[in-house]
């Protein structure tokens, strides 16, 4: 079984713009995030960034009046039904991710991890003001919990000339994978089977530019075995798609 570690996220803190300003509706860091440091976090935040329609991860950002957490901010919009202004058609929100100051490093790497999460339930649970459920955000809060558990084992896709870092069961083709073992320092890499060996050379100059390459003494390990290639995949739960 692959070690798991403790979370660095204490938990998450969801706002929103009301009618009469930023609001907290959801914060699972009472014990350690007061309520008005919470709202004092969303009123900055959302003043900053609160209309930006981009989706993006935002952070590490400080917590006012707080130096032992920092948090990731990811805003979105709702379609606005409680209102008193018929004008006001969207509402922008923002899930906050509450960490720990020591792994600032670490949740700086997590951003693709998190969007790709998050945009997807957002966008499926999320759609209204009336869908911001309480057991909704509780479920969220755990799951993000669960996301970002420091683990021993990072694992990547290479598409094109793009590395990004796996989060959940993929049915995209990608040209390779890469699992990033943190305790024996060694990327193993295990190239997809479309993937011409005229291309494979390329994939590797990407792997070459990771940050654990260049910056952790990883080594780099081309996984040629079908045997083992198939039981690190079916091992970190991996589901890669050979259709063509």
């Amino acid at each position: 079984m692959v070690k798991k570690l403790e979370s660095p996220v204490i938990g998450t803190i969801f706002s929103i713009f009301s009618d009469t300003g930023p609001q907290v509706i959801f914060n699972s860091t009472e014990d350690l995030i007061s309520e008005n440091q919470a709202l004092n976090l969303s009123i900055r935040v959302l003043t900053l960034i609160g209309g930006d329609e981009r989706t993006d991860i935002y952070g590490p950002l400080p917590i006012p009046s707080n130096e032992k957490f920092l948090c990731l901010a990811y805003p979105f919009q709702v379609e606005s039904t409680f209102t008193s202004d018929e004008k006001l058609n969207e509402k922008p929100c923002i899930i906050f991710i509450i960490f720990k100051q020591e792994f600032k490093r670490e949740m700086s790497r997590t951003h693709g991890l998190i969007l790709s999460y998050l945009s997807k339930l957002t966008s499926e649970d999320f759609r209204r003001e009336d869908n911001l459920k309480v057991e909704k955000m509780i479920d969220i809060n755990k799951g993000i919990s669960d996301l970002i558990t420091m683990n021993p084992v990072r694992i990547y896709r290479v598409i094109g000339n793009k590395i990004t870092e796996h989060s959940g069961d993929f049915y995209i083709r990608s040209d390779a994978y890469v699992i990033a073992d943190l305790e024996k320092k060694t990327l193993f890499v295990i190239f997809d089977n479309h993937l011409s060996p005229v291309s494979k050379p390329q994939v590797g100059l990407i792997i070459d530019s990771m940050e654990e390459k260049r910056r952790g003494g990883f080594n780099k390990r081309i996984v040629d075995s079908p045997e083992e290639a198939d039981r690190l995949i079916h091992f970190f739960g991996i589901k890669m798609d050979h259709k063509k």
